[in-house]
């Protein structure tokens, strides 16, 4: 008898702490789609670390834990780079290994982390990770090909790579005009799951 309450008792706890995971990733989503400052992104990302410490088979809060540094990343220069980057690829293996994880986002994901380690210096990593972010281009959209977001990458990966080499505004229009396509149709499995990217792509949309 005692046995059947304390399994009932675990059951409840896990199921009211499954609701609080939840209730806190709202709360911490809705934040980071107003948060712009490399401070308020780093309050963000030790608030989604913790989150991700404590429920660690969630694979949003490991996503969006691996995400927030990726956007740090993506705004700091020089070592600062792969410092937020390793941070993020911490994060982003846990939560690819859940079973419930979305591929395409998580591969989307992979690849705008490595786009962001290019731009410590371009010359010599063009080249190394251009090659790993456009692989995880493809597996992104192989697994949806209705996401938007590996379009955002491979579009302003075009967009910033020097004319002489195939890049530009030019050239990285028409995958520009399939992402924002892509937004248009795009539909939330829950307000919790990934939905950046319409800002970057319209950003260079001009």
């Amino acid at each position: 008898m005692n046995k059947c309450i304390t399994l009932f008792l675990l059951f409840v706890c896990s199921v009211v702490w499954g609701q609080d995971v939840e209730a806190i990733l709202t709360e911490k989503v809705k934040l980071l789609d107003k948060s712009y400052t490399t401070k308020e992104l780093q309050t963000l990302a030790k608030d989604f670390e913790t989150l991700a410490t404590s429920a660690a088979s969630h694979w949003l809060t490991n996503y969006y834990a691996a995400y927030v540094n990726i956007r740090l990343a993506d705004m700091s220069q020089g070592d600062m780079i792969d410092s937020y980057c390793n941070q993020a690829e911490k994060y982003l293996k846990i939560a690819e290994k859940q079973p419930d994880a979305d591929v395409s986002e998580v591969n989307a994901l992979y690849a705008y982390l490595n786009s962001a380690k290019v731009k410590v210096n371009p010359m010599f990593r063009g080249a190394k990770y251009g090659k790993i972010c456009k692989a995880y281009i493809e597996k992104a959209i192989k697994a949806n090909t209705e996401n938007p977001r590996p379009y955002v990458i491979r579009a302003i990966g075009i967009y910033y790579k020097p004319k002489i080499l195939g890049g530009g505004k030019e050239k990285a229009a028409p995958i520009v005009k399939i992402a924002l396509e892509k937004f248009n149709h795009f539909t939330l499995k829950t307000p919790n799951h990934p939905h950046w990217g319409k800002g970057m792509i319209q950003s260079i949309d001009n």
